[in-house]
């Protein structure tokens, strides 16, 4: 009898038996699929960072367009009377002088915008910007200085925008007079447009008329400054969204534009008729901001605005984000559905080949975000699902030759991709949407793999 135990040979066939066992092991090539998706996780991150960044590169042609055009988003408050003066009280022998700046609003506002939007390119980024018109009428009751403490300074009209650089045009009328020596100056509202008075003109109830006609994108919004403010804004942009935290009286919006009104009385306007300016000043804030570490312009926080956002619907970054999201889930289910059609149909598949398909998975993001930002997202999403799925199906053929197997693998990124896109397209319903589909296919991944351990033993 031959002792084999010597011999090399024997070890080496046992090792490749071994070997063999471990490689047709499903347990192993489970373990080998998830380390698989597990890697593929780095890419699909890549992608989800790429995203970010394009996002950022509109919200930047976004600003600079907006700076280019003559006005980012543009707030509008007043018109309300500023006095400048000297408060002087004694205390014994000793006098003291303070600032006692105050603003005086309107009885009544009526305040009427409208606006037109064209688009403006930055490379392949179409942003839209507005020419709007702004018609306010303001009645102001009489003010009296009668007070010998308070020395009287500077009385003047004031008229806040955010960006006056967008200014084009602007009438101001006071009893039917049209005021002339306008001056810009920066206060604590921002840049404002402003008019010297007399005190006399304010010993009688006066009406103002204003007609400014302004530059501006992103959006607009008004401050009701009036005791009673009557608010409407008309535009031909079919897609806005409101601001503000006060209710409306009327809105209506069409595919032709929209039209949105309010009226606002003084309990609910937030500060006093005759208010100083230091408090003026903590109410309002700067309203729209640009920030620079966002790279993106903010609302103040002062809740007391309304108005609207321009939404450029040609942006679909959201989409794509809520897309990636869903990504990983859909790796882990085509690889493991993949493995299971391995097992059942007896085809062998290489590792390599599994995070070949993975690629391709992920590629399909990729894909989808550099033809979203060319041709939408509707016609992206259908030419980046039509050429992943083309490529993973021939790709499955030429491993299998089989017929069955890649009919069911093309099948089921069909059926994939398009539960993906009707899941986007839900927004009040797509958590639950996207819970169920994935539950279902867990049913059938479930279903699929309950014969495991026989098909195991088999093997």
């Amino acid at each position: 009898m031959t002792d084999t135990s010597d011999h090399p040979n024997s070890d080496d066939s046992w090792l490749r038996r071994k070997s063999n066992q471990i490689g047709t092991s499903v347990t192993f090539r489970f373990v080998l699929v998830i380390a698989i998706v597990v890697a593929l996780m780095i890419p699909l991150l890549l992608v989800s960072q790429l995203v970010e960044d394009r996002s950022q590169y509109l919200d930047d042609a976004t600003h600079e367009i907006g700076v280019g055009w003559g006005g980012n988003a543009q707030r509008v408050i007043g018109p309300f009377i500023l006095v400048r003066a000297e408060q002087e009280t004694m205390t014994g022998s000793t006098r003291t002088v303070r600032n006692d700046d105050r603003a005086y609003m309107p009885s009544a506002l009526d305040l009427d915008h409208a606006t037109t939007h064209t688009m403006k390119s930055r490379g392949i980024y179409n942003v839209p910007v507005f020419r709007a018109t702004l018609n306010t009428s303001a009645s102001f009751p009489a003010i009296e200085f009668d007070d010998s403490s308070r020395r009287i300074e500077n009385v003047s009209l004031v008229l806040g925008i955010t960006d006056g650089r967008g200014i084009t045009r602007y009438s101001i009328q006071w009893n039917g007079v049209e005021l002339k020596d306008f001056y810009s100056s920066q206060t604590f509202l921002g840049n404002t447009l402003q008019v010297d008075l007399t005190e006399d003109m304010l010993q009688d109830t006066s009406e103002v008329d204003i007609q400014l006609d302004f530059r501006g994108s992103r959006g607009f919004a008004v401050v009701p400054v009036g005791d009673v403010s009557n608010i409407t804004m008309r535009s031909d942009w079919p897609h806005p969204k409101f601001r503000g935290t006060l209710p409306d009286v009327s809105s209506e919006i069409t595919g032709k534009g929209f039209e949105q009104t309010w009226r606002v009385e003084k309990l609910a306007r937030g500060f006093n008729s005759d208010t100083s300016v230091q408090e003026l000043a903590e109410r309002l804030g700067r309203g729209f901001v640009y920030d620079q570490y966002a790279r993106q312009t903010k609302w103040s926080n002062s809740g007391l605005e309304l108005g609207y956002d321009v939404l450029n619907l040609n942006t679909d970054y959201r989409d794509i984000r809520r897309a990636i999201t869903y990504g990983i889930f859909f790796v882990v289910l085509t690889l493991v559905s993949v493995l299971c059609l391995e097992l059942v149909s007896r085809v062998k598949f290489h590792i390599v080949q599994y995070g070949v398909v993975g690629i391709g998975l992920v590629l399909f993001f990729l894909t989808l975000l550099a033809l979203t930002e060319h041709i939408g997202f509707f016609a992206g999403y259908v030419l980046a699902a039509f050429i992943l799925t083309a490529m993973n199906t021939m790709y499955v053929w030429f491993i299998t030759r089989t017929t069955n197997i890649t009919a069911t693998v093309g099948l089921f990124l069909v059926i994939l991709y398009s539960a993906l896109y009707f899941i986007l397209q839900l927004d009040n319903y797509a958590l639950l949407a996207g819970t169920v589909l994935l539950l279902i296919l867990l049913g059938g991944l479930m279903f699929a793999t309950k014969n495991l351990q026989r098909l195991e033993q088999v093997s």
